[in-house]
C-alpha cells in the first residue's frame, strides 16, 4: 500500500485500493485552537492537491477532540459533498463516540470500528 511521503507535521497518509487513509500523529493537535487549524491546513491541501474523493480518518490517536476540531471535520464533510466525495470515520475511542452520538455527528458521519471494516465499504 503506497504511503504518501511525510511532510505533514500532524497527519500520516496511505493509499488503500484508491481510499486515503488518514492518521493523526498526535491527540493534543484535536484540542489546541492553534495545532487544529495547522492541522486541518493539512488535511485540505492534502485533499486539493491529490483530488482524493474517498477518505478515510482514523481517529485511534484521538482522545479528545475540542469543537474547533468538530467543526473542521463538519467543513471537510462539506467539501467531500461538493465534490461528490466520501468520508468515513474508524477506530473512534469511547468518549469521542459519546461526544459524537451527544452532537448527532453519528448521523453525519459514517462511523466503523476498524479501518478494514471501513474500506470494504467504499
Amino acid at each position: 500500500m503506497p504511503v504518501i511521503p511525510s511532510r505533514f507535521e500532524y497527519l500520516t497518509v496511505k493509499v488503500v485500493d484508491g481510499v486515503a487513509v488518514i492518521g493523526f500523529l498526535e491527540s493534543a493537535s484535536m484540542i489546541e485552537g492553534d495545532r487544529v487549524d495547522k492541522l486541518a491546513k493539512e488535511l485540505f491541501d492534502l485533499i486539493d492537491e491529490k483530488k482524493f474523493t474517498k477518505i478515510l480518518l482514523n481517529l485511534y490517536n484521538t482522545g479528545y477532540m475540542s469543537s474547533a476540531m468538530l467543526a473542521q471535520l463538519i467543513r471537510l464533510n462539506r467539501k467531500m459533498q461538493s465534490v461528490r466525495g466520501k468520508v468515513r470515520l474508524c477506530a473512534l475511542r469511547p468518549p469521542i463516540v459519546d461526544a459524537f452520538k451527544v452532537s448527532q455527528f453519528d448521523k453525519l458521519f459514517e462511523i466503523f470500528p476498524d479501518e478494514p471494516s471501513a474500506l470494504k465499504k467504499f
